[in-house]
């Protein structure tokens, strides 16, 4: 003789499952208490499957929500490339039309201002993720300051600020990520700039110490960045380093960004070791931003020189440009010719190959997000072949991942550029291929 009781785990609108449970022995049958025990059994195993479903459910729904973003930026990217491009061309065409490159000019840095809000997002999801990484060398702290400073000039331009940078006048070597912390320091600056009213003065200062009596090796770095803007109340100032996180003051103000900035600079101090804080009496009394970074390294320890356009003249090269987007491919192809360059274009793969064995470019920047033969094919088409091994391959993509540079330079590709281009950074690739491969330094 058997007993036996069949329970849902849940006896509402949702059956996961079944416990099926059954008695051997005659003298013992299920009475109301054990139907009740495995009732409270069933809703714990219940909520225990559910718990799991939703975790699985909440890992999916970021692995979309990263892929969604990356494709956004890449998406987003295409056609600010021509845009960006055309207004370039049409500044050096009309050049003698001081209005006309006035408002070009204006263009020109609302695109820049949109690649900067796409890396942002871009920069987000790999923060979340853990991916944000650096890369450490021997640089320069005075040159990373001069390239924040000149990413961010227009801000202070457009609001009239007036900018006081002390502490710089004797050089000051580290080791540190340029590009990484440039951007950490271009951001504060930018912060400092949007909250600041017309007219307002903004003051960095960066001392050194020399780290006597500390645990420190050389010392560190002390950068403050301080404005006389309107402050940010005590109750947001914990908060201000969170992700997405923005202030009241944002809301007051069209520039208030993505509330990503601050959080992707915390992150890339703290890879450097260091720290960054931020202090406000409260509303209307300014803000002062402090990094801690134990970066130092000794003088005797030579920076790698850089060769920068400012210090070597650069002849007209034979370039082939290759891309499926026609408007991309016109106005980057008439932007290039106005630069000076031997300009040759084609729009797929397959006539590139051809054309690379014919007119034997000295560089071509190649579109990698092709049909058919895309621009991977292309490099490793070129790579195979011993008498085009001469050729700079530069790919241009919407991607930015270290992932998808790894990609690039395993296919062939010397280097890998995003999208839009920038000419400074290719002028920097003419100028050095003479000397030999860089292996995707930009």
């Amino acid at each position: 003789m058997s007993s036996k009781v069949s329970l849902s785990p849940y006896q509402a609108e949702t059956q996961l499952g079944a416990i099926w449970v059954m008695s051997h022995v005659h003298e013992r049958r299920f009475d109301r208490e054990d139907v009740r025990l495995l009732s409270t059994l069933a809703v714990f195993a219940g909520a225990a499957l559910t718990l799991v479903d939703e975790r699985d459910s909440g890992i999916e729904s970021d692995r979309r929500h990263s892929e969604f973003i990356a494709m956004l930026g890449h998406e987003l990217r295409n056609p600010m490339a021509p845009i960006d491009s055309a207004i370039g061309a049409a500044k050096r065409l009309c050049a003698d039309n001081e209005t006309a490159v006035e408002v070009l000019t204006v263009a020109q840095r609302q695109v820049r201002h949109l690649r900067t809000l796409v890396d942002d997002l871009l920069d987000a999801a790999r923060l979340k993720h853990g991916k944000l990484a650096i890369k450490h060398s021997d640089t320069s702290l005075n040159e990373i300051t001069f390239d924040a400073v000149t990413t961010v000039k227009h801000h202070f331009k457009s609001r009239r600020h007036t900018l006081k940078l002390n502490g710089l006048d004797a050089p000051i070597p580290v080791r540190a990520d340029h590009v990484r912390l440039s951007q950490v320091i271009g951001n504060v600056l930018s912060n400092a700039a949007k909250y600041t009213p017309v007219g307002g003065t903004i003051e960095m200062t960066v001392d050194v110490d020399a780290g006597e009596g500390s645990s420190l090796p050389y010392g560190q770095v002390i950068i403050k960045v301080k404005d006389n803007g309107i402050g940010i109340d005590s109750a947001v100032q914990p908060h201000v380093f969170e992700l997405f996180a923005q202030s009241a003051r944002a809301h007051a103000r069209a520039e208030g960004g993505l509330g990503i900035g601050l959080a992707v600079a915390k992150r890339m101090v703290e890879l450097h070791e260091g720290t960054i804080s931020l202090q406000s009496e409260g509303a209307g009394t300014g803000t002062v931003v402090t990094l801690r970074l134990p970066i130092l390294r000794t003088a005797s320890v030579p920076a790698q020189p850089e060769q920068t356009t400012e210090t070597l003249a650069l002849g007209p090269v034979r370039l082939l440009l290759v891309d499926d987007n026609q408007d991309a491919l016109l106005s980057l192809g008439i932007l290039l010719e106005l630069e000076g360059h031997i300009v040759t274009t084609v729009n797929n793969g397959r006539d590139a190959i051809r054309l690379m064995a014919e007119m034997r470019p000295e560089v071509a920047i190649v579109d990698v997000g092709m049909p058919d033969v895309d621009g991977f094919d292309v490099a490793r088409a070129v790579r195979s072949d011993r008498n085009l091994h001469n050729i700079t391959l530069v790919a241009l993509t919407g991607y930015a991942a270290e992932s998808d540079k790894s990609r690039a330079l395993a296919a062939g590709f010397d280097y890998h550029l995003t999208k839009p281009l920038s000419l400074e950074k290719l002028q920097y690739i003419l100028i050095n291929r003479i000397d030999g491969k860089l292996g995707g330094l930009v």
